[in-house]
């Protein structure tokens, strides 16, 4: 299992996300949120709306982000500008 999955850590800040979509794509979407939410150093909070759609789609505060499944490199630079400022355990 890659470390990708391990529990959030409750020191790192939290982007929510929502993702659209059903089906092995949007499992596999999951999965890679996740992976590039741990390597840029946030816990990914995924609102799985389960709708019939071709490709899974991301929404970060309500913009669509992403309108297919993508590598988990390119998923890392779309989120990085989302990715909130400073870290609760150091106070930046």
């Amino acid at each position: 299992m890659s470390s990708c999955n391990l529990e959030p850590d409750p020191r790192l800040p939290v982007l929510d996300v929502q993702l659209v979509g059903r089906g092995e794509a949007a499992m596999r979407m999951e999965k890679r949120l996740s992976c590039a939410g741990r390597a840029l150093g946030v816990n990914v909070r995924i609102d799985w709306k389960m709708e019939g759609h071709d490709e899974p789609q991301v929404y970060i505060q309500g913009k669509r982000v992403i309108d297919r499944l993508l590598d988990t490199t390119i998923i890392e630079q779309v989120l990085r500008p989302w990715v909130p400022r400073g870290r609760p355990d150091t106070g930046q």
